[in-house]
């Protein structure tokens, strides 16, 4: 593998003092400044004069890198919430009780095992959870991304530090860096976007049966993050996450929180209760699913399914077809949207694209 580095940043005074010692313009490696809700799941972790990214996948528990809190004892470790810039005093600081980084991580031997827990000594209600993709299909080589962390801004680690970032990108085979793509996610950085010092432990979130998953935990890149990053696959560290949050794949309802269902081996909430499938919204953040899928005949909670297949979608909802794709739809014998002949079918805004919809009801 090519001579690379751990992501992490170590912060020679205060995250603030360090963080506002300089901006520039162009923002992480091509990225824009997130706003404030825009991924409440995502968090800064002060590490008592380090700087690490991390993600809410539990109330109780941050997913980040090994690297991050390897050796790292519990009482020096902060975890910032609903903040998108460390220079400010907006947010709130969760202390944290423990912190667990996989053993079998070696740091002189990058290419695996880069993955760490934080269990939060308060549970934190009041922001959404993300979703851990588990199933190694649901990440290809080529899959797009979404990045997310509070590193620097600029190739060779400088810029700001402490403010958070979002940056689209899309995974490359990585054995053009020497790395496996069974347990990581690569990508080519010479274009100048992607994450760098202080993103590490963060995120790369992409749409996985219509719900926005976390697939992959950043880990390293080469010194300058200017020709390739990688991170930890979450497929790929599934036996370490379920050991120590066996919720987060369910076999029974039982595994689940109170309110929530187990359905395809993922805690969802109740169909056609808060936030649940079938359930009214007006956008994306009112749903458990990231998915406010809107037509003229009303705006429902949704998640993409397969048509044809009577169990890609919980019962009381179906799967309408619309040439190739489909989406869970509350079942309804009156509407007369969804007959054999598509007529009377609306047009729905699926997420954010507006699509026109040829809509056939799923053979029973």
């Amino acid at each position: 593998m090519r001579q690379a580095v751990l992501l992490g940043v170590f912060l020679s005074a205060s995250l603030s003092t360090a963080a506002s010692a300089g901006t520039i313009s162009q923002p992480i490696l091509g990225g824009t400044k997130a706003t404030l809700g825009q991924y409440p799941s995502v968090v800064a972790i002060d590490l008592g004069g380090a700087l690490c990214t991390g993600t809410l996948i539990t109330p109780d528990w941050v997913l980040t890198a090994a690297h991050c809190v390897q050796n790292m004892p519990a009482s020096r470790i902060r975890v910032l919430f609903n903040t998108v810039n460390l220079t400010q005093s907006e947010g709130r600081a969760v202390a944290a009780s423990m912190a667990i980084a996989k053993p079998t991580f070696n740091e002189d031997a990058l290419g695996s095992n880069d993955i760490g827990l934080i269990k939060l000594a308060t549970p934190v209600t009041d922001v959404k959870p993300v979703p851990v993709n588990l199933v190694p299909a649901n990440a290809p080589v080529g899959i797009g991304v979404t990045m997310v962390g509070f590193g620097a801004t600029a190739q060779g680690g400088g810029g700001s530090v402490g403010v958070e970032y979002v940056v689209q990108q899309t995974s490359v085979a990585c054995t053009s860096f020497a790395g496996k793509d069974a347990d990581l996610l690569c990508y080519n950085q010479v274009s100048g976007k992607g994450k760098c010092q202080g993103d590490s432990g963060g995120p790369s979130f992409a749409m996985v049966g219509g719900q926005l998953m976390q697939v992959g935990v950043t880990s390293f890149g080469d010194q300058n993050c200017a020709q390739f990053g990688a991170d930890t696959r979450t497929d790929a560290e599934r036996d370490f996450l379920l050991q120590h949050i066996p919720q987060l794949e369910c076999s029974t309802d039982a595994d689940c929180s109170d309110g929530r269902m187990c359905f395809n081996k993922r805690c969802i909430a109740q169909p056609f209760g808060p936030a649940g499938l079938g359930s009214e919204c007006t956008g994306n953040g009112d749903c458990d699913s990231s998915n406010c899928a809107m037509s003229d005949q009303g705006n429902y909670c949704s998640m993409t399914c397969s048509p044809g297949a009577d169990d890609t979608c919980p019962a009381g909802l179906y799967c309408l077809d619309f040439g190739g794709g489909g989406t869970c739809w509350p079942e309804s014998e009156d509407t007369g949207c969804c007959d054999a002949s598509g007529q009377g079918a609306p047009t729905m805004l699926f997420g954010i694209a507006l699509v026109g919809l040829v809509w056939r009801r799923r053979r029973r």
